[in-house]
């Protein structure tokens, strides 16, 4: 067990890591995590065991947010430590790497680790994996497995759609449905949940391909919310509504 107290990396540390995410040549640079020239001290006590990992992205927000981080008074201010959350990255690392292919082992697009301070970074900021991994599992409890359970990938499909739409985001009816209809009795992800409907199916009525995915729940409640209060109703009442293209992914 190696703990660590959570630090902010300063813009010298960003910097850094950056440059290693961009050729990550060598092992990461975790000696930047202690290293005052580096980083900033925060005004929370959080604390993290950097020898973990962690077979899903959900496995680790369910241990920042019961463990590290716990309760705070605050979350905005937590949230908007956009330093602290490039220093958990890299903390994290081992966890949020490229787990199959010819790539293994290597990292992401950098968005998922560091939020640039550019209107395209902020922009992105949804794919920073530790702090929506946090956030999903903060708002949706067990709920958030359905986007984050992959443990093919850190970050798969599945939570770029329905992580990218700030409509959904913390939507509590949308997650409580999308858990029920796309993940399987093992816990898994039902195969063509993101599938996208494509424009040959789209001419023909009775092709059904794409039908019912997460790509068109976010419609289909936009829908919904002109005449119902969605984030009101409970997953039962939900279910009984949903368009009949969803009745195959109801099981």
């Amino acid at each position: 067990m190696t703990v660590y107290k959570v630090a902010s990396l300063n813009a010298g540390g960003i910097s850094v890591f950056s440059s290693w995410l961009a050729a990550p040549k060598g092992e990461p640079p975790l000696q930047l995590l202690s290293d005052p020239a580096f980083t900033d001290d925060l005004p929370w006590d959080f604390s993290v065991d950097t020898e973990k990992t962690f077979d899903t992205s959900y496995d680790l927000g369910l241990y920042l947010h019961t463990t590290a981080i716990g309760d705070v008074k605050d979350p905005l201010a937590v949230e908007r430590a956009t330093g602290m959350w490039a220093w958990l990255s890299l903390a994290m690392i081992r966890s949020l790497v490229r787990r199959t292919g010819v790539q293994k082992g290597k990292p992401l697009e950098s968005a998922h680790y560091v939020e640039a301070d550019t209107q395209r970074g902020r922009r992105l900021g949804y794919r920073l994996i530790t702090r929506t991994a946090w956030r999903l599992v903060r708002l949706h409890g067990e709920k958030a497995q359905v986007a984050l359970g992959s443990a093919r990938s850190p970050w798969g499909e599945m939570a770029e759609q329905m992580s990218s739409r700030q409509e959904i985001f913390s939507h509590p009816s949308f997650w409580a449905v999308a858990h029920k209809l796309y993940r399987n009795e093992h816990g898994e992800l039902k195969r063509g949940a993101t599938s996208q409907r494509p424009e040959s199916a789209r001419k023909d009525p009775n092709n059904n391909s794409g039908k019912g995915g997460v790509r068109r729940l976010p419609a289909t409640f936009r829908q919904f919310d002109r005449t119902y209060l969605t984030r009101a109703m409970t997953l039962d009442q939900m279910l009984q509504v949903l368009p009949n293209e969803y009745e195959r992914w109801i099981s």
